[in-house]
């Protein structure tokens, strides 16, 4: 018997009719909470791009319009790639009462194998991924109004390949890879500020939902009943404001 709890619209804050498009999503429904917009634009121009403009979070436009946002208290859910993560802390800082989530982690393109024309080609770039994203990541965590869902950990972006193999990641396999991600999102956001979400169907290509859900409980189960159910439940109902 599950019903939906909220609705995250999309809206663009450079749109000059910005603040309209929010009160026409407020109208539509009660149940809107806020938008998502994607900035996801990495410097390897083989990685897909996921928006029209480089350092989108910290342009004048964008940033004009989000007052809006954060006047009608409506979250915000942002996706970069993981070499842009300082720019959602400086967003963080400049609207610190205005609730962000960082999805999928920030995406470490090419932690786990190359991608584009030169992220992750070598043993020693994927370290140093992997180094600089526990860093920023640790940084972001220090903002208390950003939250973290653990989520689009099996996209190919990330490196992985199992598509090519024609399978999918069994749970053994992602808790392997996936440990180190959970452990250090969980040590510096803290179990009350870690939201799951399954970034289906973008996941299905290395991964069946069933098995990656599988393979989070395994890795949270470590951190007890309460962390269980906040991160698969209250901490999403607490973000998103749910009845």
């Amino acid at each position: 018997n599950l019903k939906l709890g909220a609705i995250i619209a999309t809206a663009d804050p450079r749109d000059r009719k910005f603040r309209q498009i929010l009160k026409a999503h407020q109208d539509a429904s009660p149940l809107f909470r806020g938008i998502r917009k994607m900035a996801s634009w990495h410097e390897d121009s083989g990685i897909y791009r996921w928006c029209d403009e480089a350092h989108l979070y910290q342009s004048k436009k964008f940033l004009k319009g989000f007052e809006q946002l954060a006047k009608m208290d409506l979250s915000f859910d942002a996706w970069t790639y993981s070499t842009q993560i300082s720019e959602i802390t400086k967003l963080a800082k400049q609207f610190p009462q205005t609730r962000i989530v960082i999805d999928h982690l920030a995406t470490p393109a090419g932690l786990f194998g190359p991608i584009g024309k030169k992220t992750g080609q070598t043993p020693s770039q994927r370290a140093a991924i992997f180094q600089q994203w526990r860093h920023d990541l640790a940084v972001l965590a220090e903002q208390k109004n950003v939250y973290a869902k653990i989520s689009g950990l099996m996209m190919p972006v990330l490196g992985h390949r199992f598509y090519q193999q024609y399978r999918t990641a069994t749970v053994y396999e992602m808790v392997n890879l996936l440990t180190p991600l959970i452990q250090h999102a969980i040590q510096v956001f803290g179990p009350d500020r870690i939201i799951f979400a399954s970034n289906f169907p973008m996941d299905n290509a290395n991964a069946t939902l069933s098995d990656l859900i599988q393979a989070y409980i395994e890795m949270i189960t470590p951190y007890g009943d309460q962390a269980m159910y906040s991160i698969f439940r209250q901490n999403a109902a607490n973000f998103y404001q749910l009845n």
